[in-house]
């Protein structure tokens, strides 16, 4: 394997860090699409597995913002959470829409690279945190209706095997 040179060993850094926040912001959206599609849907649990399934199919296919106008209309969420779900609908637009727009001068240089690796960490660390919110309420959700760990830890173990 060729010997990357400093400059290339960073720009690698770069657009991996932003490979990882991109990857946090994701989980956020398939939580919360986990939350409407279930959690937070009176008639997932009474429905039969193929309209769970469908239920599900639809809601996945949905962004970010209409993930939230759909929460909204289902509970009323938690100004906490509101705000950090806002901030992350934010983020995670403004970073897949915007962020090498927006730092077209900084990934040139050094120090602008060093910058954005900082800034890609902390907004990856931000897209973490608000998952794992999600997910608390997520698993608690399951354990209050009785979905045994068991099922969980076989779809999660059948989720890595299908991809080795």
């Amino acid at each position: 394997m060729e010997e990357l040179d400093e400059n290339a060993q960073q720009r690698r850094e770069t657009f991996a860090r932003y490979g990882i926040a991109m990857y946090h912001a994701q989980c956020v959206e398939k939580s919360l699409a986990i939350l409407v599609s279930s959690v937070f849907n009176k008639d997932f649990l009474p429905s039969n597995p193929d309209c769970r399934e469908e239920i599900q199919d639809e809601v996945f296919s949905k962004t970010i913002g209409k993930l939230l106008t759909r929460m909204r209309k289902q509970i009323v969420v938690p100004a906490n959470l509101d705000r950090k779900l806002d901030d992350a609908w934010q983020k995670r637009n403004w970073l897949a829409h915007e962020y090498f727009w927006a730092r077209a001068g900084e990934i040139m240089t050094t120090r602008g690279r060093d910058k954005m690796i900082e800034e890609l960490t902390g907004l990856s660390d931000f897209f973490s945190k608000v998952d794992a919110h999600l997910v608390s309420i997520c698993k608690k959700w399951s354990k209050r209706v009785g979905v045994p760990q068991a099922v969980i830890d076989e779809n999660f173990k059948r989720l890595i095997q299908d991809n080795e």
